[in-house]
Protein backbone atom coordinates (compact mmCIF):
# COMPACT_ATOMS: atom_id res chain seq x y z
CA UNK A 1 0.00 0.00 0.00
CA UNK A 2 1.02 3.57 -0.54
CA UNK A 3 -0.20 6.90 -0.17
CA UNK A 4 1.34 7.95 -3.68
CA UNK A 5 -0.85 7.05 -6.71
CA UNK A 6 1.30 7.54 -9.10
CA UNK A 7 3.51 4.30 -8.18
CA UNK A 8 0.26 2.30 -9.16
CA UNK A 9 1.51 1.99 -12.26
CA UNK A 10 5.29 2.28 -11.44
CA UNK A 11 5.49 5.46 -12.90
CA UNK A 12 6.95 8.51 -12.12
CA UNK A 13 6.72 11.95 -13.84
CA UNK A 14 9.37 14.14 -14.31
CA UNK A 15 12.85 13.68 -13.47
CA UNK A 16 13.98 11.26 -10.74
CA UNK A 17 16.96 10.96 -9.14
CA UNK A 18 19.34 7.81 -9.32
CA UNK A 19 18.33 6.47 -6.27
CA UNK A 20 14.85 6.24 -6.79
CA UNK A 21 15.67 4.66 -10.48
CA UNK A 22 17.48 2.20 -8.43
CA UNK A 23 14.96 1.34 -5.82
CA UNK A 24 12.16 1.35 -8.90
CA UNK A 25 14.35 -0.94 -11.00
CA UNK A 26 14.85 -3.59 -7.96
CA UNK A 27 11.11 -3.42 -6.91
CA UNK A 28 10.33 -4.32 -10.72
CA UNK A 29 12.12 -7.64 -10.00
CA UNK A 30 9.20 -9.00 -7.50
CA UNK A 31 6.08 -10.01 -8.52
CA UNK A 32 3.53 -7.70 -6.35
CA UNK A 33 0.83 -4.69 -7.05
CA UNK A 34 0.58 -1.92 -5.01
CA UNK A 35 -2.74 -0.12 -3.83
CA UNK A 36 -3.29 3.71 -3.28
CA UNK A 37 -4.40 4.22 0.22
CA UNK A 38 -4.31 8.05 1.51
CA UNK A 39 -1.97 9.22 3.53
CA UNK A 40 -4.10 9.52 6.68
CA UNK A 41 -5.18 5.64 6.40
CA UNK A 42 -1.48 4.52 5.94
CA UNK A 43 0.58 6.10 8.72
CA UNK A 44 3.02 2.99 8.86
CA UNK A 45 4.70 3.62 5.72
CA UNK A 46 4.81 7.33 5.59
CA UNK A 47 6.96 6.36 8.53
CA UNK A 48 8.91 4.19 6.82
CA UNK A 49 9.03 6.40 3.68
CA UNK A 50 11.08 9.08 6.06
CA UNK A 51 13.76 6.20 6.95
CA UNK A 52 16.75 7.07 4.47
CA UNK A 53 18.37 3.62 5.32
CA UNK A 54 17.99 1.17 2.69
CA UNK A 55 19.92 -2.78 2.71
CA UNK A 56 22.44 -2.60 1.26
CA UNK A 57 23.57 -5.88 -1.39
CA UNK A 58 26.90 -6.66 -2.27
CA UNK A 59 25.70 -8.47 -5.29
CA UNK A 60 22.88 -7.40 -5.97
CA UNK A 61 22.26 -8.49 -9.47
CA UNK A 62 22.65 -12.04 -8.12
CA UNK A 63 20.26 -11.71 -5.28
CA UNK A 64 17.66 -10.27 -8.04
CA UNK A 65 18.55 -13.56 -10.19
CA UNK A 66 18.25 -15.95 -7.70
CA UNK A 67 15.01 -14.34 -6.45
CA UNK A 68 13.21 -14.47 -9.37
CA UNK A 69 13.71 -17.84 -9.98
CA UNK A 70 11.00 -18.41 -7.66
CA UNK A 71 7.99 -16.78 -6.76
CA UNK A 72 6.64 -15.82 -3.38
CA UNK A 73 3.86 -17.61 -3.40
CA UNK A 74 5.73 -21.01 -4.44
CA UNK A 75 8.12 -20.53 -1.40
CA UNK A 76 4.84 -20.23 0.58
CA UNK A 77 2.96 -22.83 -0.53
CA UNK A 78 6.00 -25.10 0.18
CA UNK A 79 6.64 -23.85 4.38
CA UNK A 80 2.63 -24.53 4.63
CA UNK A 81 3.15 -28.12 3.09
CA UNK A 82 6.23 -28.28 5.29
CA UNK A 83 5.03 -27.19 8.73
CA UNK A 84 6.16 -30.56 10.27
CA UNK A 85 9.51 -30.51 9.05
CA UNK A 86 10.19 -26.47 9.62
CA UNK A 87 8.92 -27.39 13.48
CA UNK A 88 11.51 -30.08 13.69
CA UNK A 89 14.32 -27.79 12.78
CA UNK A 90 15.91 -25.16 15.16
CA UNK A 91 17.04 -22.22 14.76
CA UNK A 92 13.58 -20.93 13.09
CA UNK A 93 12.76 -17.18 13.13
CA UNK A 94 9.83 -15.92 11.07
CA UNK A 95 9.58 -12.62 9.06
CA UNK A 96 6.55 -11.70 7.05
CA UNK A 97 5.00 -14.87 6.94
CA UNK A 98 8.52 -16.75 5.69
CA UNK A 99 10.29 -19.03 8.09
CA UNK A 100 14.03 -18.09 7.70
CA UNK A 101 16.10 -20.40 9.19
CA UNK A 102 19.62 -19.27 11.30
CA UNK A 103 22.51 -20.30 9.93
CA UNK A 104 26.36 -18.90 10.48
CA UNK A 105 24.75 -15.39 11.07
CA UNK A 106 22.99 -15.53 7.99
CA UNK A 107 19.29 -15.86 7.41
CA UNK A 108 18.22 -18.15 5.08
CA UNK A 109 14.87 -19.08 3.18
CA UNK A 110 14.15 -22.71 4.77
CA UNK A 111 12.79 -24.52 1.83
CA UNK A 112 12.22 -28.33 1.15
CA UNK A 113 14.53 -30.72 -0.55
CA UNK A 114 11.97 -31.58 -3.18
CA UNK A 115 11.92 -27.45 -3.79
CA UNK A 116 15.42 -27.35 -3.65
CA UNK A 117 15.98 -29.97 -6.02
CA UNK A 118 13.64 -27.68 -8.62
CA UNK A 119 15.91 -24.53 -7.55
CA UNK A 120 19.35 -26.34 -8.63
CA UNK A 121 17.55 -27.85 -12.15
CA UNK A 122 16.54 -24.18 -12.82
CA UNK A 123 19.92 -22.64 -11.61
CA UNK A 124 22.31 -25.05 -12.86
CA UNK A 125 20.73 -24.92 -16.58
CA UNK A 126 20.15 -21.21 -16.26
CA UNK A 127 23.94 -20.49 -15.64
CA UNK A 128 24.83 -22.34 -18.57
CA UNK A 129 25.25 -26.18 -16.55
CA UNK A 130 27.68 -24.28 -13.91
CA UNK A 131 29.60 -27.04 -11.66
CA UNK A 132 29.38 -28.19 -8.02
CA UNK A 133 30.89 -25.20 -6.37
CA UNK A 134 29.68 -22.61 -8.43
CA UNK A 135 26.06 -23.94 -7.76
CA UNK A 136 26.24 -23.91 -4.24
CA UNK A 137 27.58 -20.52 -4.30
CA UNK A 138 24.69 -19.51 -5.78
CA UNK A 139 22.10 -20.83 -3.69
CA UNK A 140 23.63 -21.24 0.03
CA UNK A 141 23.75 -17.19 0.66
CA UNK A 142 20.31 -17.31 0.23
CA UNK A 143 18.13 -20.49 0.60
CA UNK A 144 19.07 -23.58 3.49
CA UNK A 145 17.25 -26.76 2.91
CA UNK A 146 18.70 -30.48 3.99
CA UNK A 147 22.04 -31.98 2.89
CA UNK A 148 22.18 -29.13 0.30
CA UNK A 149 25.72 -29.21 -0.52
CA UNK A 150 25.35 -33.29 -1.15
CA UNK A 151 22.41 -32.48 -3.54
CA UNK A 152 24.17 -30.17 -5.67
CA UNK A 153 27.18 -32.41 -6.08
CA UNK A 154 24.73 -35.49 -6.94
CA UNK A 155 22.99 -33.13 -9.20
CA UNK A 156 26.04 -31.92 -11.30
CA UNK A 157 27.38 -35.87 -11.10
CA UNK A 158 24.02 -37.21 -12.41
CA UNK A 159 23.48 -34.36 -15.43
CA UNK A 160 23.45 -36.14 -18.70
CA UNK A 161 24.36 -32.89 -20.27
CA UNK A 162 27.39 -32.36 -18.27
CA UNK A 163 28.58 -35.91 -18.69
CA UNK A 164 28.20 -35.97 -22.08
CA UNK A 165 29.61 -32.09 -23.04
CA UNK A 166 32.22 -31.19 -20.53
CA UNK A 167 35.25 -32.44 -21.00
CA UNK A 168 36.93 -31.79 -17.52
CA UNK A 169 35.37 -34.47 -15.16
CA UNK A 170 36.25 -36.17 -11.94
CA UNK A 171 39.28 -38.38 -11.77
CA UNK A 172 39.41 -41.00 -14.35
CA UNK A 173 38.64 -44.70 -13.72
CA UNK A 174 40.72 -48.11 -12.61
CA UNK A 175 43.94 -48.96 -10.80
CA UNK A 176 46.83 -49.31 -12.92
CA UNK A 177 47.45 -52.62 -14.14
CA UNK A 178 49.38 -54.88 -16.27
CA UNK A 179 49.26 -58.17 -18.29
CA UNK A 180 51.34 -61.17 -16.68
CA UNK A 181 54.01 -60.16 -15.46
CA UNK A 182 56.37 -62.36 -18.13
CA UNK A 183 58.81 -64.13 -16.45
CA UNK A 184 60.77 -65.53 -19.31
CA UNK A 185 61.80 -64.37 -22.79
CA UNK A 186 58.95 -64.76 -25.57
CA UNK A 187 56.60 -65.33 -23.37
CA UNK A 188 54.42 -62.07 -23.91
CA UNK A 189 55.21 -59.84 -26.69
CA UNK A 190 53.41 -56.54 -28.07
CA UNK A 191 53.07 -55.89 -31.36
CA UNK A 192 52.40 -52.14 -33.07
CA UNK A 193 53.42 -49.78 -35.96
CA UNK A 194 54.81 -46.87 -36.23
CA UNK A 195 54.02 -44.42 -39.58
CA UNK A 196 54.97 -41.00 -41.11
CA UNK A 197 58.00 -42.16 -42.98
CA UNK A 198 57.91 -41.41 -45.99
CA UNK A 199 60.08 -39.69 -47.89
CA UNK A 200 64.02 -39.82 -46.35
CA UNK A 201 65.42 -41.62 -49.24
CA UNK A 202 63.46 -44.30 -49.04
CA UNK A 203 59.44 -45.59 -50.50
CA UNK A 204 58.84 -47.04 -47.10
CA UNK A 205 56.56 -45.54 -44.95
CA UNK A 206 56.01 -47.69 -41.92
CA UNK A 207 58.00 -49.24 -38.93
CA UNK A 208 56.69 -52.33 -37.43
CA UNK A 209 58.10 -53.07 -33.91
CA UNK A 210 57.86 -56.17 -32.23
CA UNK A 211 59.07 -56.04 -28.37
CA UNK A 212 59.84 -58.84 -26.04
CA UNK A 213 57.79 -57.94 -21.96
CA UNK A 214 60.59 -59.98 -20.13
CA UNK A 215 64.41 -59.03 -21.78
CA UNK A 216 61.97 -55.24 -23.61
CA UNK A 217 64.27 -56.47 -26.78
CA UNK A 218 63.36 -55.09 -30.02
CA UNK A 219 62.66 -56.51 -33.36
CA UNK A 220 61.73 -54.32 -36.20
CA UNK A 221 61.15 -53.96 -40.29
CA UNK A 222 60.13 -51.18 -42.56
CA UNK A 223 57.58 -51.66 -45.10
CA UNK A 224 55.16 -49.49 -47.79
CA UNK A 225 52.11 -51.17 -46.11
CA UNK A 226 50.20 -52.36 -43.17
CA UNK A 227 49.57 -55.62 -44.53
CA UNK A 228 48.69 -58.81 -42.83
CA UNK A 229 51.77 -60.15 -44.13
CA UNK A 230 54.47 -58.17 -43.30
CA UNK A 231 53.34 -58.21 -39.27
CA UNK A 232 53.24 -61.89 -40.24
CA UNK A 233 56.83 -61.78 -41.73
CA UNK A 234 58.10 -60.12 -38.35
CA UNK A 235 56.78 -62.47 -36.19
CA UNK A 236 58.09 -65.66 -37.86
CA UNK A 237 62.01 -63.64 -38.42
CA UNK A 238 62.04 -62.45 -34.52
CA UNK A 239 60.78 -65.53 -32.42
CA UNK A 240 61.58 -68.80 -34.65
CA UNK A 241 60.95 -71.89 -32.64
CA UNK A 242 60.25 -70.08 -29.98
CA UNK A 243 56.65 -70.98 -27.58
CA UNK A 244 55.25 -67.72 -27.27
CA UNK A 245 52.10 -67.45 -25.26
CA UNK A 246 50.87 -63.81 -26.23
CA UNK A 247 50.56 -61.37 -28.44
CA UNK A 248 50.08 -57.80 -27.81
CA UNK A 249 48.46 -55.95 -30.50
CA UNK A 250 46.69 -52.60 -31.19
CA UNK A 251 43.39 -52.37 -33.44
CA UNK A 252 44.59 -52.54 -36.62
CA UNK A 253 42.54 -54.37 -39.97
CA UNK A 254 45.23 -56.27 -40.84
CA UNK A 255 46.16 -57.48 -37.24
CA UNK A 256 42.78 -58.32 -36.90
CA UNK A 257 42.56 -59.94 -40.41
CA UNK A 258 41.67 -64.03 -40.25
CA UNK A 259 45.06 -64.28 -42.37
CA UNK A 260 47.26 -63.42 -39.13
CA UNK A 261 44.28 -65.07 -36.71
CA UNK A 262 45.11 -67.98 -38.50
CA UNK A 263 48.80 -67.71 -38.59
CA UNK A 264 48.76 -66.98 -34.94
CA UNK A 265 46.19 -69.93 -34.15
CA UNK A 266 48.67 -72.35 -35.97
CA UNK A 267 51.37 -71.26 -33.82
CA UNK A 268 49.21 -71.59 -30.97
CA UNK A 269 49.42 -67.85 -29.78
CA UNK A 270 46.78 -66.01 -28.27
CA UNK A 271 46.23 -62.78 -29.37
CA UNK A 272 45.17 -59.73 -27.04
CA UNK A 273 43.87 -56.39 -28.28
CA UNK A 274 44.29 -53.30 -26.48
CA UNK A 275 41.22 -51.45 -25.69
CA UNK A 276 39.93 -48.82 -27.72
CA UNK A 277 41.83 -45.47 -28.12
CA UNK A 278 43.66 -45.74 -24.91
CA UNK A 279 47.79 -45.93 -25.54
CA UNK A 280 48.81 -47.13 -22.01
CA UNK A 281 47.24 -50.45 -22.60
CA UNK A 282 50.43 -50.97 -24.57
CA UNK A 283 52.35 -48.85 -23.17
CA UNK A 284 55.85 -51.01 -23.08
CA UNK A 285 55.71 -50.47 -27.03
CA UNK A 286 54.43 -47.03 -27.08
CA UNK A 287 57.54 -45.39 -24.83
CA UNK A 288 59.54 -47.58 -27.19
CA UNK A 289 58.30 -46.12 -30.43
CA UNK A 290 59.13 -43.09 -28.81
CA UNK A 291 62.31 -43.81 -27.84
CA UNK A 292 63.73 -45.09 -31.89
CA UNK A 293 62.00 -42.22 -33.47
CA UNK A 294 64.00 -39.92 -31.48
CA UNK A 295 67.46 -41.75 -32.27
CA UNK A 296 66.02 -41.93 -35.75
CA UNK A 297 65.47 -38.41 -35.49
CA UNK A 298 68.55 -37.41 -34.30
CA UNK A 299 70.98 -39.59 -37.06
CA UNK A 300 68.54 -38.09 -39.48
CA UNK A 301 69.04 -34.65 -38.64
CA UNK A 302 72.89 -35.27 -38.20
CA UNK A 303 73.27 -35.06 -41.56
CA UNK A 304 73.07 -38.83 -42.23
CA UNK A 305 71.84 -39.53 -45.72
CA UNK A 306 71.68 -43.16 -46.08
CA UNK A 307 67.48 -44.64 -46.26
CA UNK A 308 65.79 -44.25 -43.15
CA UNK A 309 64.72 -48.64 -43.25
CA UNK A 310 68.95 -48.55 -42.57
CA UNK A 311 69.06 -45.96 -40.11
CA UNK A 312 66.21 -47.58 -38.44
CA UNK A 313 67.47 -51.22 -38.56
CA UNK A 314 70.60 -49.40 -36.67
CA UNK A 315 68.79 -47.46 -34.35
CA UNK A 316 67.02 -50.53 -32.92
CA UNK A 317 70.68 -52.62 -32.55
CA UNK A 318 72.24 -49.64 -30.68
CA UNK A 319 68.80 -49.81 -28.42
CA UNK A 320 69.15 -53.52 -27.85
CA UNK A 321 73.02 -53.43 -26.90
CA UNK A 322 71.89 -50.62 -24.23
CA UNK A 323 71.28 -51.35 -20.52
CA UNK A 324 67.10 -50.98 -19.88
CA UNK A 325 66.24 -48.09 -17.33
CA UNK A 326 63.98 -50.42 -15.22
CA UNK A 327 65.70 -54.15 -16.04
CA UNK A 328 69.20 -52.85 -15.42
CA UNK A 329 70.36 -55.22 -18.40
CA UNK A 330 70.81 -54.95 -22.16
CA UNK A 331 67.76 -56.43 -23.46
CA UNK A 332 70.24 -58.18 -25.78
CA UNK A 333 72.00 -59.87 -22.44
CA UNK A 334 68.62 -60.89 -21.35
CA UNK A 335 67.32 -62.77 -24.47
CA UNK A 336 70.38 -64.18 -25.84
CA UNK A 337 72.90 -63.78 -23.27
CA UNK A 338 75.36 -61.58 -25.38
CA UNK A 339 76.95 -59.21 -23.02
CA UNK A 340 78.05 -55.85 -24.49
CA UNK A 341 81.65 -55.00 -23.19
CA UNK A 342 83.31 -51.39 -22.32
CA UNK A 343 86.08 -53.39 -20.83
CA UNK A 344 88.30 -56.33 -22.35
CA UNK A 345 86.88 -60.28 -21.71
CA UNK A 346 90.02 -60.46 -19.61
CA UNK A 347 88.85 -57.71 -17.53
CA UNK A 348 85.08 -58.16 -17.10
CA UNK A 349 83.48 -60.15 -13.96
CA UNK A 350 82.24 -63.38 -14.98
CA UNK A 351 78.00 -63.01 -14.93
CA UNK A 352 75.27 -65.70 -14.27
CA UNK A 353 72.66 -65.44 -16.75
CA UNK A 354 69.54 -66.74 -14.92
CA UNK A 355 70.51 -65.25 -11.75
CA UNK A 356 70.59 -61.81 -13.41
CA UNK A 357 67.26 -62.86 -15.01
CA UNK A 358 66.29 -63.05 -12.12
CA UNK A 359 67.28 -59.92 -10.49
CA UNK A 360 66.28 -57.97 -14.15
CA UNK A 361 62.47 -59.59 -13.02
CA UNK A 362 62.41 -58.05 -9.90
CA UNK A 363 63.58 -54.92 -10.77
CA UNK A 364 61.04 -55.22 -13.38
CA UNK A 365 57.61 -55.57 -10.66
CA UNK A 366 59.75 -52.83 -8.56
CA UNK A 367 59.47 -50.58 -11.06
CA UNK A 368 55.42 -51.37 -11.90
CA UNK A 369 54.93 -51.10 -8.21
CA UNK A 370 56.22 -47.73 -8.21
CA UNK A 371 54.45 -46.54 -10.91
CA UNK A 372 50.91 -47.96 -9.40
CA UNK A 373 51.66 -46.23 -6.71
CA UNK A 374 52.12 -42.49 -8.46
CA UNK A 375 49.15 -43.44 -10.54
CA UNK A 376 47.19 -44.67 -8.57
CA UNK A 377 46.88 -41.11 -6.80
CA UNK A 378 45.14 -39.62 -9.11
CA UNK A 379 42.79 -42.76 -10.25
CA UNK A 380 39.42 -43.72 -8.32
CA UNK A 381 38.02 -47.77 -8.18
CA UNK A 382 35.16 -48.67 -9.86
CA UNK A 383 34.15 -51.41 -10.87
CA UNK A 384 30.84 -52.64 -13.65
CA UNK A 385 29.29 -55.49 -13.78
CA UNK A 386 27.35 -56.96 -16.92
CA UNK A 387 23.94 -55.33 -17.48
CA UNK A 388 25.30 -51.80 -16.45
CA UNK A 389 25.36 -48.36 -18.50
CA UNK A 390 27.66 -46.43 -19.67
CA UNK A 391 28.95 -43.31 -21.04
CA UNK A 392 32.18 -44.32 -23.82
CA UNK A 393 34.64 -41.44 -24.81
CA UNK A 394 33.75 -40.10 -28.38
CA UNK A 395 36.66 -41.54 -30.25
CA UNK A 396 40.19 -39.34 -30.01
CA UNK A 397 39.11 -35.80 -29.73
CA UNK A 398 41.98 -35.21 -32.46
CA UNK A 399 39.28 -37.07 -34.95
CA UNK A 400 36.15 -34.97 -33.83
CA UNK A 401 34.80 -31.67 -34.53
CA UNK A 402 35.26 -29.41 -31.78
CA UNK A 403 31.80 -29.33 -30.91
CA UNK A 404 31.13 -32.68 -31.40
CA UNK A 405 30.02 -34.77 -28.08
CA UNK A 406 32.72 -35.63 -25.45
CA UNK A 407 30.89 -38.94 -24.68
CA UNK A 408 28.20 -41.41 -26.13
CA UNK A 409 25.84 -43.31 -24.66
CA UNK A 410 24.47 -44.94 -22.54
CA UNK A 411 25.23 -47.77 -23.45
CA UNK A 412 25.17 -51.44 -21.91
CA UNK A 413 28.27 -53.51 -20.43
CA UNK A 414 28.23 -56.62 -22.13
CA UNK A 415 31.41 -58.77 -20.83
CA UNK A 416 34.02 -57.89 -18.36
CA UNK A 417 37.43 -58.48 -19.72
CA UNK A 418 39.24 -58.31 -17.12
CA UNK A 419 39.66 -55.46 -14.21
CA UNK A 420 40.10 -52.87 -16.39
CA UNK A 421 38.58 -53.89 -19.87
CA UNK A 422 35.25 -53.83 -20.83
CA UNK A 423 32.89 -55.18 -24.10
CA UNK A 424 30.56 -52.43 -24.17
CA UNK A 425 27.40 -52.76 -26.71
CA UNK A 426 28.63 -49.69 -28.66
CA UNK A 427 26.68 -50.48 -32.00
CA UNK A 428 30.44 -51.92 -33.60
CA UNK A 429 30.49 -54.27 -35.95
CA UNK A 430 33.48 -55.77 -34.54
CA UNK A 431 33.93 -57.23 -31.05
CA UNK A 432 37.19 -56.02 -30.81
CA UNK A 433 36.27 -52.56 -31.37
CA UNK A 434 34.16 -52.35 -28.78
CA UNK A 435 36.70 -53.22 -26.00
CA UNK A 436 36.98 -49.94 -23.69
CA UNK A 437 39.73 -49.60 -20.93
CA UNK A 438 37.71 -48.44 -17.78
CA UNK A 439 39.48 -44.97 -18.09
CA UNK A 440 37.25 -44.31 -20.67
CA UNK A 441 34.20 -45.18 -19.38
CA UNK A 442 31.54 -43.06 -16.98
CA UNK A 443 28.82 -44.51 -15.32
CA UNK A 444 25.47 -44.04 -16.44
CA UNK A 445 22.89 -42.61 -13.05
Amino acid sequence: MSDHRPLESMRVKGKRDEALGELLHYLSQYQFKIIYSKGKDNVEADSLSRNPVLECFENEEDVLKVVNFVSFEEIEQDQKSNQELIQESRNIVKKSNVFFKNLRNRQRIFVSQEFGLRLIQKIHKFYGHIGTNHLCRKIRPFYYFKDLDKMVEDFCKKCEICIKNKTRSSRPLGKLSKLGPAVRPFEIMSLDTVGGFSGKNSSKKFLHILVDHFSRRAFASASKYQRARDFISLIDKSIGNEDVKIILADQYPAINSSLLRKYLEKRNIHLVFTAVDNPESNGLNERLNQTLVNRIRCKINDSDKRPWPIIAHECVEEYNRTDHSVTQFSPDYLMFGRASQIVPSELSHPRDLEEDRTEALNNSMKNFEQNKLRVDKTRQEDQFIEGDYVYIQNGNKLNRDKLDEVRKGPHQILKKISTSIYEVDSEKKNKSGSLFHISKLRRAF
